[in-house]
């Protein structure tokens, strides 16, 4: 369906919806109870109302002066200003391969301990997830799409930062994250915001409408909210950081000046880096000189290179081309960045609707629909290879210069070189060595994603009776669909059988790129007719499912004692989550290719692409859950120091279908009050979180290069490199099988919090404001055990290394025989030779312990003055001071290799061990908000963001051994308003104006793709925006 196809549809069914709650309603009755009585205050992270413990919990409030303060409009933007928040793994410019999540979608990250970590609810109740995965430390992860929750209607978000398994069940590691909605609106309220980059064409358009009724003497409401925006997205190419892919010169007067890390263009170039699988003593030769390396390898390039070999022959003579030997020259990587898109261009719709009718009984009917629908579309660059689709050329080839002396029909071949020794009459086959050719020809692929999500429920809550028992009971069904479609694709098998013809009118994939623009662009393209019968578009289609029913009672008064009212909760639920990914047939085994050269199946028939096979499953999940509130000490009791006493006790159990059940995860939260204003609180919390469905049911095959470092070892000892550092051409694409273990099961979680709050009473005459001050300080720890995840692909590497040192292997790093060049390439070590790796076993398992550790700050401060007006200042501070992945038995065995002498000191263990401040995981997170507002209408507010340094190891170290740090990042949002307060047209309008990152400040450089670390700074840089706010 067409983008307006769908804003058509989705703006009938909210009429339909207004039409159906005005029309379809009880008759009114004078006994009706007025609609207050059936409203919920919903408080995250309890189940309770009204009990004085629910004050205690740790609970961060984004209230609408936040939202104002954060100056955006998307649901990454509300979690980017959590100073909880780590890195945005799920984000719209992570775009470089359909095994992401492309599109309209954002991830929360509490804690940084991934993107499942954190619950997310909407209303108090689960949302499904979003349908496409990715993987997070090579395990694929699943979770919410915050971009997907209606902000319009939003009326405030609540963040419990502490561990809630026994209150909402798995997930709930790190946190909640609640957003509660406006569910009974009385008006009109219009609002048009459009906001623009002042540095690049990035700009954006938002309409906003929330309307709401009351019917029925009060007893029934209807309201609606609805949001369209449009954003033209940003290119690489139109900011310094992100316009080439080497970002070298930004080093400059440092320390790391010239570092070759920095330079990320790609080695896959339309020049090509080739092989002829040739031995050492059979290598081709041109007239005496040698055109390859000693493992067949050569390369094309401009004549102005240092190095040519052999100039091109016949037709496929091309001015300023030659072939050099070895490896292709740093100065030919392609660069990118020229029209690759940092933030797509999007459409979306979002629209929630409620329904509220009270009985005359006293209880409450409620109705939620929600709809959310997105299209965004960006620009990648021309498509690469990988070791795992590799390009065979037939001998035969019209173009190849390793050819026929003769064609088939018996004409002559005019590409072959002239002078050819160890070259059959029939020609050589051709090999992209490691995938390394880019089609730059056949032009840029663009990417279009359609993200979609609906939901609908309905429920009921009362009173049984007069006995103080609440109960709540509700059914949803909530269902997101993901489309993505990459065209300008290139299949395997068509293109193969365009390079087996022996006719000119073939795609010629030998003549090089520009020789004056050699990291961009195609000098000679093949003719269009030529490259579109190897084209494809390549489409991946994802569904998640989740259904939930469940029933709750409360009594907040169930037994009295002398600290007050012992409060009482419990709930069933059951749930049903599935989701289903259908991958392309040329991905999932559908269309194969086989390789009319090797012989060789591949299940994979997409150039650049691993193979991934459909996946699908389902559970059901069913849980229990009971919960008390116990007032232990009161101020009436007059107990010396201890002014309340109050304590939380929790208890879920949940059953999987797959897997089992969870045992009973306890949670004990207690707060202590000495004296009114000083408040001590703590909570200990046992958790749990499932596999997701796509660990459990996928296996999958996964190319990423990886460097062999036995062969790196092998060249230091024979003299090949000077030493490990500098070895080069054992780095190509390791194809990685991943499967799941037997046994696999939860992970389990303990968190334990502890901290104090001050809200001082006691200050009189002057300093009597400070009595509106609040001051909160939070420890808190995470311990988790049994983490999904997987062992690693480099890991694995560098455990054959050690120990075929100690004269055996890795099993799980299966290899092919070695040929007689790898022999003697051994033999002059003195090691036992190997051959190239085939591929890498690895296990989905509960193999990882994490311990993550830090402290919460906060300050508010609130006063008016009937002259100043009102202000409203909030400071925020996540510390960050312990992130530790315990070795594992294999990780520990690399480590005492690299400590007793064994192995290279450059031989690192992969993600495991303290990792704070390591690519990510900064140790400060603060976030700091001021509002002020005025009877005469006038306002203002402003948010100032701060992330510390980090260091980024990918850099690897200066000459001085010091890493490369990615520096702290600071930016300031602010905005003035002015709201009419007259009577007429004018009343109720107000019309702000505002920046987001007012003073223009870059994102620091980090050695990535576009230049910076996109998880967790932005480059969007001053953003100025009108919007302009309408009540009826």
């Amino acid at each position: 369906m067409s983008f307006r196809g769908f804003l058509k549809s989705g703006i009938a069914l909210g009429v339909l919806a207004l039409g159906s709650a005005a029309y379809a309603q009880e008759a009114p009755s004078e006994a009706a109870p007025p609609a207050a009585e059936g409203d919920v205050i919903i408080v995250t992270g309890t189940n309770i109302q009204g009990a004085r413990i629910n004050e205690a919990l740790p609970v961060t409030i984004v209230d609408q002066n936040t939202i104002d303060a954060i100056g955006g409009v998307d649901g990454e933007d509300l979690i980017r200003a959590l100073p909880s928040q780590g890195g945005v793994q799920f984000r719209t410019d992570n775009n470089t391969t359909n095994n992401n999540a492309r599109g309209d979608v954002a991830s929360i990250n509490l804690r940084s301990i991934g993107s499942s970590g954190t619950l997310v609810l909407l209303n108090g109740r689960r949302i499904v997830n979003h349908p496409s995965t990715q993987a997070e430390l090579s395990t694929p992860v699943t979770t919410t799409n915050v971009n997907a929750l209606p902000v319009a209607g939003i009326r405030r978000v609540e963040v419990l930062n502490d561990g809630a398994s026994a209150i909402y069940g798995s997930d709930a590691v790190a946190g909640v994250f609640n957003t509660i909605l406006m569910d009974d609106v009385d008006g009109l309220y219009l609002r048009s915001r459009y906001l623009y980059a002042t540095n690049s064409g990035l700009d954006e358009s938002t309409v906003t409408l929330r309307t709401g009724r009351d019917f029925n003497d009060g007893r029934t409401n209807v309201s609606l909210s609805a949001e369209y925006s449009h954003r033209n997205g940003m290119f690489a190419n139109e900011h310094p950081l992100s316009r080439s892919e080497d970002t070298r010169p930004f080093l400059i007067g440092t320390s790391f000046e010239g570092d070759a890390s920095f330079n990320n263009r790609a080695t896959q170039t339309p020049w090509g880096q080739w092989t002829l699988r040739t031995s050492t003593a059979n290598r081709v030769r041109q007239n005496g000189t040698t055109l390859t390396s000693t493992s067949g390898v050569f390369h094309l390039q401009p004549t102005s290179f240092a190095g040519c070999r052999a100039a091109t022959a016949g037709a496929l003579s091309v001015a300023d081309l030659c072939i050099d030997d070895g490896s292709l020259d740093a100065d030919l990587r392609y660069d990118g960045a020229t029209e690759r898109s940092i933030i797509s261009d999007r459409d979306r719709f979002n629209m929630f609707a409620f329904l509220n009718h009270d009985l005359a009984n006293g209880v409450r009917l409620y109705g939620e629909f929600g709809l959310y629908y997105a299209e965004t579309h960006s620009t990648n660059e021309p498509r690469n290879g990988i070791g795992a689709t590799e390009i065979s050329i037939p001998a035969n080839y019209y173009w190849n210069p390793f050819g026929p002396v003769n064609f088939s029909n018996g004409d002559p071949n005019p590409n072959r070189l002239p002078g050819l020794t160890n070259v059959p009459v029939g020609g050589l086959p051709v090999f992209t060595d490691g995938g390394r050719y880019r089609f730059v020809d056949v032009g840029f692929r663009d990417v279009d994603v359609v993200n979609s999500q609906w939901r609908i429920l309905g429920g009921a809550r009362g009173e049984f009776g007069q006995s103080g028992w609440d109960w709540d009971s509700a059914i949803l069904y909530n269902r997101s669909y993901a489309e993505d479609t990459a065209n300008n694709s290139v299949s395997r098998t068509l293109l193969q059988q365009a390079l087996s013809r022996e006719t000119a009118n073939t795609y010629n994939i030998f003549n090089g790129g520009d020789p004056n623009n050699p990291t961009i662009g195609d000098a000679t393209p093949n003719a269009r007719e030529l490259i579109e019968p190897f084209l494809i578009d390549v489409v991946r289609k994802s569904t998640a499912e989740l259904a939930l029913a469940d029933f709750r009672v409360s009594n907040g008064n169930f037994y009295s004692i002398p600290g007050g009212d012992i409060g009482v909760a419990a709930g069933l639920e059951t749930r049903y989550e599935a989701y289903d990914e259908d991958r392309d047939a040329r991905l999932d085994g559908t269309i194969t290719f086989t390789d009319t050269v090797t012989g060789e199946v591949s299940q994979t028939d997409v150039y650049g692409t691993s193979p991934t096979p459909d996946s699908s499953g389902s559970r059901n999940v069913t849980s229990g859950f009971v919960e008390f509130s116990v007032p232990l000490v009161s101020p009436d009791m007059n107990i010396p120091l201890i002014h309340t006493l109050d304590m939380q006790i929790a208890t879920r159990y949940e059953h999987y279908s797959d897997f089992g059940g969870s045992g009973l995860n306890p949670r004990i939260a207690t707060a202590w009050t000495p004296v009114e204003g000083i408040m001590f609180r703590g909570a200990y919390s046992e958790g749990f979180r499932a596999p997701n469905l796509l660990v459990v049911n996928e296996g999958v095959d996964r190319s990423n290069g990886r460097e062999d470092s036995y062969f790196c070892e092998a060249g230091v000892r024979n003299g090949t490199f000077a030493n490990f550092a500098a070895c080069t051409g054992f780095s190509v694409g390791r194809t990685e099988r991943r499967s799941v273990a037997d046994d696999i099961g939860p992970e389990d979680d303990v968190s334990i919090t502890y901290g104090i709050v001050l809200e001082p009473n006691w200050f009189t005459g002057p300093a009597s404001f400070l009595n509106n001050l609040t001051i909160t300080v939070d420890r808190w720890e995470i311990q988790r055990r049994g983490v999904v995840g997987v062992f690693g692909a480099e890991n694995h590497i560098s455990l054959d290394y050690l120990l075929r040192m100690q004269g055996s292997s890795n099993p799980n790093v299966v290899r092919a025989n070695p040929t007689q060049d790898q022999i003697n390439y051994f033999t002059a070590a003195g090691l036992d030779p190997a051959g190239d790796i085939l591929f890498i076993r690895d296990t989905y398992d509960n193999n990882e312990d994490i311990d993550v550790e830090g402290i919460d700050y906060g300050v508010y401060f609130s006063f008016e003055s009937d002259r100043f007006g009102e202000f409203d200042i909030s400071a925020n501070a996540s510390y960050l001071d312990t992130y530790f992945i315990a070795l594992s038995p294999g990780a520990q065995q690399i480590r005492d290799g690299v400590n007793n002498g064994i192995i290279a000191n450059e031989i690192t263990v992969s993600q495991e061990g303290d990792i704070i401040r390591q690519d990510g995981q900064p140790e400060w997170n603060v976030q700091t908000t001021l509002t002020w507002r005025h009877d005469s209408g006038w306002g203002a507010g402003g948010l100032i963001s701060h992330i510390s340094d980090f260091i980024d190891t990918g850099a690897g170290l200066d000459p001085n051994g010091d890493p490369f740090i990615v520096e702290e990042f600071t930016t300031m949002n602010a905005y003035v308003e002015y709201e009419f307060n007259r009577a007429g047209a004018l009343n109720d309008l107000r019309v702000r104006v505002g920046s987001n990152n007012i003073f223009d400040q870059d994102p620091p450089l980090a050695d990535e793709t576009n230049g910076y670390d996109a998880a967790y700074h932005s480059i969007r840089g001053r953003q100025i925006y009108v919007d302009i706010r309408k009540i009826f």
